[in-house]
Formats: C-alpha cells, sequence, structure tokens
C-alpha cells in the first residue's frame, strides 16, 4: 500500500498548538490578584491610613479649640466685671500642650492730643537706647520727650531732628509724652509686651496652634497663617467716635503654671487682680504698632472693623481723623493657674 501524506497543513497545527492552555491561564490570574491586592493595600496605606490620621487630627483640634473658646469667654467675664472677679473653667486636652509664654507680643499705642499734630514714636523696643519720636506734619520741630519706667525712673530730653537719645534701655511699659518749645502737649507712646497663653498639637496634619491673646483666641491651622477665632476686647461704636482697649497680662505668681501635657482634664482658675484705666483721651491720630504671630491679624482686624490704614514702609496702622475720638486703655492683670482635674 503507498504511503498517504496527511492532509495539507493538519501536523503543522499539532505542533503549534499543544492542549496546555489551561495552565498558562492560572499562572496569568494568579499574577493579576497579587497586582490586584498589592495595589489595594499600597493605596491604603499611600492615601488611606494618612486621610483618617488626619481627620482624627482636626477633630481633636476641633474639640480643643471649643473648650478654648469657652475659657476666652469665661475670661471675657473676669475682665469686664471688675477687680476681684473670678471664675474656673475646665478645658478638656485630648493631645497637645498648655504652657504659659511670657512677653511674647509687642504692642506700641501712639496717639496725638492735637488736630495738627501727627505723633509717631519709633524704634520702640526692649532695650532700644535710641528711639525716633516726630511730629508727621512737620508743624513742631523739636519735641520734649518724657519718658518714665515702671521702676520709677523718669528721663527728659529734646529730639535732634527726630532722634531721641540715648536714654536707658526700654522696658515693656514704659510710657512717653510729647510736648512742644511752648509747652504745649502734642501726644503719649505707651509700649507693652503681652503674655500668651499658648495650646500646640503636632500631628500628621502639621502643626496646630491656639493661642489667648489680649482677650482674644488667635487660631494657626496648617497650610495657613494665624487668624482670629474670637475679636480682641475693643469696645466702642462702629463709626470709631468711641474707642476702648483691653490689655491683658497673665500673672502667675504663687501657683505652679508650666507646661502640661494631655490627654486629660484640667481645672483653669481665673482672677482679676485689677489694673489701671487711663480714662477719656480727645485723640485725633492712633498709631499702633504690633510684633510677633497676631501682628497681621491684628492689623486686618483694625482695617477691616475699624477703618484703620496700613503703613507698609513702617509696619503700623493708623487712624487720623478730624474730630476727636474717645480713646479708653484698661490695663487688667489676671492670675492664671490650671491643673490636673
Amino acid at each position: 500500500t503507498l504511503f498517504s501524506p496527511p492532509p495539507r497543513g493538519e501536523g503543522v497545527k499539532r505542533q503549534l498548538l499543544p492542549r496546555d492552555e489551561d495552565g498558562v491561564s492560572q499562572v496569568i490570574g494568579t499574577i493579576l490578584i497579587m497586582v490586584m491586592m498589592v495595589t489595594i493595600v499600597g493605596t491604603m496605606l499611600a492615601w488611606g491610613i494618612p486621610q483618617i490620621q488626619n481627620n482624627e487630627a482636626w477633630a481633636q483640634y476641633a474639640t480643643t479649640r471649643s473648650n478654648l473658646l469657652n475659657l476666652d469667654a469665661d475670661m471675657d467675664q473676669v475682665l469686664l466685671q471688675g477687680e476681684g472677679a473670678s471664675r474656673t473653667s475646665t478645658v478638656s486636652l485630648g493631645s497637645g500642650s498648655f504652657t504659659l509664654k511670657k512677653a511674647q507680643e509687642d504692642m506700641l499705642l501712639c496717639w496725638s492730643t492735637v488736630s495738627w499734630a501727627q505723633l509717631s514714636a519709633r524704634n520702640v523696643e526692649a532695650g532700644a537706647t535710641i528711639l525716633r519720636v516726630e511730629d508727621l506734619t512737620e508743624t513742631v520741630a523739636t519735641l520734649t520727650v518724657t519718658i518714665t519706667y515702671p521702676n520709677g525712673t523718669v528721663w527728659s530730653g529734646d529730639t535732634d531732628g527726630n532722634r531721641l537719645g540715648p536714654l536707658p534701655p526700654i522696658v515693656a511699659g514704659v510710657t512717653g509724652t510729647a510736648v512742644a518749645a511752648n509747652g504745649t502737649a502734642i501726644g503719649e507712646f505707651r509700649y507693652y509686651m503681652q503674655d500668651i497663653l499658648s495650646y500646640k498639637y503636632r500631628s500628621t496634619a502639621g502643626q496646630f496652634q491656639i493661642r489667648l491673646f489680649n482677650g482674644a483666641v488667635l487660631s494657626h491651622e496648617p497650610g495657613g497663617g494665624y487668624y482670629f477665632e474670637d475679636r480682641p476686647l475693643v469696645r466702642g461704636s462702629g463709626n470709631v467716635d468711641a474707642l476702648s482697649i483691653y490689655l491683658v497680662s497673665y500673672n502667675n505668681s504663687g501657683s505652679q503654671m508650666r507646661s502640661m501635657t494631655g490627654p486629660s482634664n484640667f481645672d483653669f482658675s481665673l482672677r482679676n487682680q485689677g489694673g489701671s484705666d487711663s480714662g477719656s483721651i480727645a485723640t485725633y491720630s492712633l498709631r499702633i504698632v504690633v510684633d510677633g504671630d497676631a501682628q497681621y491679624a491684628t492689623y486686618g482686624f483694625f482695617q477691616s472693623q475699624w477703618g484703620f490704614s496700613r503703613d507698609l514702609q513702617n509696619d503700623e496702622v493708623y487712624l487720623t481723623q478730624t474730630t476727636s475720638l474717645d480713646l479708653r486703655l484698661m490695663e487688667r492683670t489676671v492670675h492664671v493657674s490650671f491643673g490636673l482635674r
């Protein structure tokens, strides 16, 4: 019998298509499943867990912020009720720390008591021995300036151009008065260094910070700057014909005021120790300089709420008007202590 070759092409098909497709599919499927699992787990680690941690951090911050707003409300009541007023406030702290920071913010107030002059006092800061004091209208060329220190020391001298000094180093609490050559009072300036009750909390979201500043709550959140949660203690009418400024200092003498860290509940004891009132001051020009974290928030507050203008060159805000402003300065000392509840 003659050999019959297979139909054309059949032998070739059996060699090129072996019957093992099932084994190849199982390997590929396993690899795909592993890739999917790695992707899901990686996504959770890279995005999910940090997002959960950030949400927890913001929740912790929001709770503490609410507690500190309540503490500030209690502080307002103690300040406004007069000397001897006291109150206890409870603050819950899940994480972070409290501390009292002495003399953290500088504030200079300078005002004119006549309509035809604008008193300016600059370079007034702790340790300064040379000041710049002048009438910006140039009506008065030479001013006699008397500076009174908290310890009772009194220094007096005339400006040379706008230069004043050398004089004893400036400290917090100094007051200065300026008069013209004929004895006419031009205006005054006062320099303060204010204490801060500070809360700080670091997390995966960044650093949160809240400060009780001059009867207000100043907040800082990750990615932003400081802003007022609650207004500083300023009283008066919206058309700025009356303006009262409270200047608050903390006094922790006799207490164990120190940095304390949560989680826990704390009892804050607040007591109004009294202070001084300036009385009514007829003011035609007022200049405010703040140096510290509260600077831009404070400037923005006076610009938006009270119509002050901003002097970018000298980094201050000012108000000048033809009618007198009833300015009142109320300095208060508050004894603050806190401990575990």
